[in-house]
């Protein structure tokens, strides 16, 4: 079976790229259940994944310019504060909120603002590409965690049904983001 799919609204439509990428990937609900389920794993662990990503990102000295080249120390503590809250409401998002038409925008919005098409902030694709990389890591090794733990629950846990769906669920972010930083028109095929 093939799907039809219009090429062109993949660059004009965020939703209609979305539902391509989810069925391309066969993301199924129950991956979306598997993300959800991991909340209990995840939920406290969001401050300290939070604080540990930021310590990363100021231990390079080109990420670490983002955020602080041409601020003072006052105004980064700040920035840095506002910045944790939005990563940290973001992640708890994504591991409890449907993954429906608010989701999409949450996501794509994630790549507009680090953008010149309407963020505060530019940051280069190679960045957020490592970043993504470095999260996903980060909760690849934090379920894995609670599955060799012990803890209650664990034993029935599914740790790699949950870290297939986190790694469809952050391949799609990884597109969205991207989006932002293609040439805002598309030639089509016939033209090239």
């Amino acid at each position: 079976m093939i799907h039809e799919i219009e090429e062109d609204r993949l660059y004009s439509d965020v939703q209609y790229r979305f539902g391509y990428l989810a069925k391309f990937l066969n993301v199924t609900p129950h991956d979306i259940e598997l993300i959800h389920g991991s909340a209990a794993v995840l939920g406290s662990k969001v401050d300290g994944l939070v604080d540990a990503i930021y310590d990363h990102l100021f231990s390079f000295s080109v990420t670490k310019d983002v955020f602080c080249k041409g601020y003072s120390d006052d105004q980064i503590d700040k920035r840095i504060k506002i910045l944790k809250g939005s990563l940290n409401r973001f992640l708890v998002r994504l591991v409890t909120k449907p993954y429906d038409a608010d989701m999409v925008t949450a996501m794509d919005n994630i790549g507009k603002s680090h953008t010149n098409y309407g963020g505060r902030i530019h940051v280069r694709l190679v960045h957020m590409n490592v970043l993504l990389g470095f999260v996903q890591d980060a909760i690849i090794g934090e379920l894995y965690k609670f599955k060799h733990s012990g803890e209650k629950g664990s034993e029935s846990f599914d740790a790699e049904g949950t870290v297939r769906a986190f790694g469809k669920a952050i391949t799609i972010l990884k597109d969205l983001i991207t989006r932002w930083y293609e040439p805002r028109e598309i030639p089509s095929p016939a033209s090239e």
